[in-house]
């Protein structure tokens, strides 16, 4: 009984190093290498060193690249540990050091050695190590049957020893790793689910809320039911609270912003995202390059490109700044593409060329979807013959699994499509095609696929069989497809229609097209780049004196590990020269510090000299521009006012004042602008008040028609307040002209509101005598109610006409400014 006690005791402080070290993709989110660092040489307790030493080792092992002076790192600090935890007899040290030896050993792909050291173990030691072993072949690269097979019989020993020697924790974390084992041997649901039954069961009895919570998460990533996952990932997060486990809990609220930004919300992935990086620096965590990583995806989709780049480059500081290099190579490709999507060629051509040499340094493989993106260029100068000597190569050199190579195919059909051989180049997408199908990837890159054979069909008038490939990215929608290739998705439809003569087709696609790219490359977002290629070499330059700073820290660390070990065996007197020495040479490390960052600081402050010039100058430009477009409809306005004085048609002089008063709803807004210190939005109070005070003017009626107005305070961006303004000269005409008899009294109400969907609700009313009898707004051949109703559709908004004691017109629109405040 004494011994069931003791494992109950201590199997919440093992279950934490096995959730920590039992996976060589745990990630150490909390911590930075130069704070354990700094934090070890001042620790003056030996446990306190122990502990260090062992979070040290697993930073090398899990936060950095598996390559021969890290791993040796980590099994120098897992040795300094282990001898300083004999010299006090201190045993839980000395069995943790263990444990991180065997996973230095998988890391290395020492399988027998790690599986001997298994077999001699004993005590909660050999449940361990058992775990680790079963949780590595479980979670290998594949689902390869001699692999699933270790995995279970590592996994049996664990549990079994465990239930025979009464360490219930320890058996019921084996059980947590059964479940998805048995999911992936392709068991009866039945089965799996009897186990998950079990853990939960065991989790409750032995009050384990940290293993529960992760079961949970383990359940929702192999659920396929989207809603029903959600809900999973959302329990996951409020047992892990319960369990005051506040890493876990942030990681899933991070893995339900992912989730929510693969389906398309992006706007709740955003605000969840932030929430996770406000979360993450409460709790003191130092590695939040993930989430910016993730959020610069999100902003991507969002067509936010200065969003995207600032959230990128936070990703590449704090993988800096921490001296984390596990996936970096992933967030410098996605620094890439957003450098590409902006028009920063040589910035992209950097970036992409970094994280392929880093890809090939740092894990020993050669990714083809970053040389795909260098190879466009090769191929452009017409060195595509030297594209396929590297790609052979590469294939030759570096035997990837087969989810990397599926871009082989396509980097050929590029090659050959470019040396004018259609009919190899066609052969290799279509095996590209073949390959994304039977690994069933139908993602943003099996897009991507289909539009670069799409491309190539078009390009040799091969229509008929372009158009499947771009019907398939349209049925398809991936959030991370980016809106450039969205947009040559669109163009190439275009294109297709044309050739079919279905010209109206055409034309919608042409202008959906049109509509993305002016989105992306639009003269402001052409300014911001300007701007941003600033801050981008700026912060690369940050970025390069912090790697120069953490090569100076790691070189340090190397030689306090090796006084450290000494330091068992010198005498006290040696010990004490040694601080001595290190005093000494911390004051000069301060004293240099202190010149960089003086040097730094001198470079940011000259920087920021620049932007306040650029961001003086765009705004004069911005309001110059808004001040030409103002005269500009005015000097129209005048020309259609000395036309009409040459007619005596009652209907044309009425079309040309229609005309006039919809040039000055638009000429206000500008007029507005350029006279404002906002150049960005509009106060829509005011700007109604004009307009509506225009329009009364325009027919000389300011003496039998009376407005009111409930307005609160707004402000809107241009894009959503010209067709309001338009839509607004639209109905406060049709009041003046048509809702009142001559001579009549009459009152307009304009008045705004909010609903409770959270979207704004324009309303103009009149108190005249109402829509004709048998009115129908579908069949109504009127321009003016046809021009309102597609300026509402433009809004994304609802528009409605109808009669009550009066004409009633009302438009519900969601804004999409960030500056809506009623």
């Amino acid at each position: 009984m004494q011994s069931r006690n003791y494992t109950l005791k201590f199997g919440f402080t093992f279950l934490l190093f096995i959730q920590g070290m039992v996976t060589l993709a745990q990630v150490d989110l909390k911590n930075s290498l130069s704070d354990l660092n700094a934090k070890y040489v001042k620790a003056s307790e030996d446990r306190d060193k122990i502990r260090l030493a062992l979070t040290i080792s697993n930073f090398y092992l899990s936060n950095k690249a598996a390559v021969r002076a890290n791993l040796d790192s980590s099994f120098s600090y897992a040795t300094v540990a282990e001898n300083l935890s004999r010299a006090i007899q201190f045993n839980h040290g000395i069995e943790d050091a263990q444990v991180l030896k065997v996973s230095l050993l998988l890391a290395q792909n020492k399988l027998v050695e790690a599986r001997e050291e298994a077999a001699k173990a004993t005590g909660t030691l050999f449940c361990r190590l058992h775990i680790i072993i079963g949780k590595f072949f479980l979670e290998k690269g594949g689902e390869e049957k001699a692999d699933l097979d270790i995995a279970d019989r590592n996994l049996t020993s664990a549990q079994r020893y465990a239930d025979a020697h009464h360490m219930p924790v320890l058996s019921l974390l084996a059980l947590t790793y059964r479940y998805p084992l048995q999911i992936e041997q392709y068991m009866d649901r039945q089965a799996y689910e009897k186990t998950f039954a079990q853990i939960i069961s065991a989790c409750k009895q032995y009050n384990q809320k940290n293993i529960e919570a992760r079961i949970w998460y383990t359940k929702a990533a192999n659920e396929d039911a989207d809603s029903i996952a959600l809900s999973y990932y959302k329990k996951a997060v409020g047992i892990a609270y319960a369990a005051k486990d506040t890493g876990l809990a942030i990681k899933e609220l991070k893995v339900i912003a992912d989730f929510n930004f693969r389906q398309g919300k992006l706007d709740t992935a955003e605000r969840q995202l932030k929430n996770v990086l406000k979360l993450y620096t409460a709790a003191g965590y130092k590695n939040l390059q993930y989430t910016y990583d993730l959020l610069s995806a999100v902003y991507m989709a969002k067509v936010n490109f200065e969003a995207a780049m600032r959230s990128s480059l936070n990703a590449v500081k704090y993988a800096g700044t921490t001296g984390t290099d596990y996936q970096l190579n992933f967030i410098q490709f996605r620094l890439a593409n957003i450098c590409r999507d902006m028009g920063l060629k040589k910035e992209s051509i950097k970036w992409s060329q970094k994280c392929l040499d880093n890809t090939i340094i740092l894990e020993k493989r050669f990714p083809y979807l970053v040389f795909r993106e260098l190879a466009t260029d090769m191929i452009a100068e017409g060195k595509a013959d030297l594209v396929l000597k590297k790609v052979a190569y590469a294939v030759k050199k570096y035997p990837d699994e087969k989810q990397n190579k599926v871009f082989v195919p396509m980097i050929k059909g590029d090659c050959y499509a470019a040396m004018n051989k259609p009919a190899i180049a066609e052969k290799y997408y279509l095996e590209a095609i073949a390959m994304f199908e039977e690994l069933k990837r139908i993602d943003s890159y099996y897009n991507l696929c289909c539009k670069s054979l799409a491309e190539f069909y078009v390009k040799q008038k091969l229509y008929n069989k372009a158009a499947p490939y771009v019907q398939k990215i349209f049925k398809n929608p991936n959030p991370i497809f980016s809106m450039a290739n969205l947009a040559a998705a669109h163009q190439l439809q275009f294109k297709i229609d044309s050739a079919k003569g279905n010209y109206l087709a055409a034309i919608r696609n042409f202008e959906t097209a049109k509509s993305i790219t002016d989105s992306i490359f639009n003269k402001v977002r052409l300014k911001q780049s300007e701007q941003l290629q600033i801050q981008f070499e700026t912060a690369q330059r940050d970025h390069e004196n912090l790697v120069l700073r953490n090569n100076n820290s790691l070189q340090r660390s190397e030689l306090e590990k090796a006084g450290l070990n000494r330091k068992l065996i010198v005498t006290a007197l040696l010990g004490s020269l040694l601080v001595t020495g290190l005093m000494v040479y911390l004051y000069r490390e301060k004293q240099k510090n202190n010149t960089v960052l003086k040097l730094r600081q001198d470079e940011i402050n000259e920087q920021n000299n620049q932007l306040n010039v650029l961001l003086t100058e765009k705004e004069w430009l911005m309001k110059e521009m808004h001040h030409r477009v103002k005269n500009n409809l005015q000097i129209i306005s005048s020309l259609l006012n000395t036309q009409s004085s040459y007619l005596d048609n009652e209907q044309a002089l009425s079309a040309i004042r229609d005309s006039q008063n919809r040039m000055q709803a638009i000429s206000i807004i500008h007029q507005k602008l350029y006279k404002s210190d906002d150049l960005s939005t509009i106060n829509l109070q005011k700007y109604i008040m004009e307009l509506a005070e225009s329009i009364q003017d325009s027919f000389h009626s300011k003496h039998n028609i009376t407005f009111n107005f409930n307005l609160p305070g707004i402000r809107l961006i241009t894009a959503d307040t010209v067709p309001l303004g338009l839509i607004l000269n639209e109905a406060i005409t049709n009041c003046v002209k048509y809702a009142f008899n001559e001579g009549e009294q009459g009152i307009i109400t304009i008045s705004m509101s909010e609903t409770s969907e959270g979207q704004c609700q324009l309303t103009v009313r009149d108190n005249g005598k109402g829509l004709p009898d048998g009115f129908d707004v579908a069949s109504c051949t009127s321009l003016g109610i046809n021009l309102m109703i597609g300026l509402t559709e433009q809004l994304n908004g609802k528009f409605n006409i109808d009669s009550n004691q009066g004409t009633v017109v009302s438009v519900i629109f969601h804004p999409s400014s960030a500056e809506m405040r009623l």
